[in-house]
């Protein structure tokens, strides 16, 4: 009884605010991000964001793919409204956006600012993850809360082939 106790505390204490479940996604340690899940880690735990959030963001696909496979929810927000996909799109994870996509994340939520994935992609110029978001129907003509949609994020990085692409 005390041992199941004193695991339950360990699953949840917080080392510099996260919970060893999101340490380990965010750092790809996916033999440790099993382990905890064996344990009966609370995958949806966040401390502003999710372990699945945490390894989309930092480009763990086998860590994604292993929180996925364990009932995590490709759709829950950062305490900012980011989305695992926002995550992966940040800094062109196309394996990623692809896996998340297909186990049914929302091309269309937007962060706290309104921005969506796909702005994020053009923003950061990455061609490939935006070609394949609008292949899956991402709205073009979206718009954040100020107003700009992808083709604005793409003029303002400078990126010639995403305005193209938006054109």
């Amino acid at each position: 009884m005390r041992r199941e106790h004193e695991v339950r505390f360990l699953l949840s204490a917080c080392t510099f605010g996260a919970p060893p479940i999101l340490t380990a996604a965010r750092n790809g340690h996916a033999d440790i991000v099993e382990y905890l899940i064996s344990k009966n880690a609370d995958i949806e735990q966040r401390e502003g964001a999710t372990a699945l959030w945490c390894a989309a963001a930092a480009g763990h696909f086998d860590v994604v793919k292993l929180l996925v496979k364990n009932g995590a929810d490709v759709n829950r927000p950062s305490g900012t409204n980011s989305t695992p996909l926002r995550a992966a799109c940040f800094d062109g994870y196309l394996e990623i956006v692809r896996f998340l996509v297909e186990h049914g994340a929302d091309v269309e939520i937007a962060n706290r600012h309104g921005h969506t994935s796909l702005m994020i992609a053009c923003y950061r110029g990455h061609v490939k993850v935006a070609e394949y978001l609008i292949s899956v129907g991402a709205n073009v003509n979206q718009k954040s809360l100020k107003g700009n949609t992808a083709l604005h994020d793409g003029a303002e990085c400078g990126n010639v082939e995403i305005v193209k692409l938006l054109l």
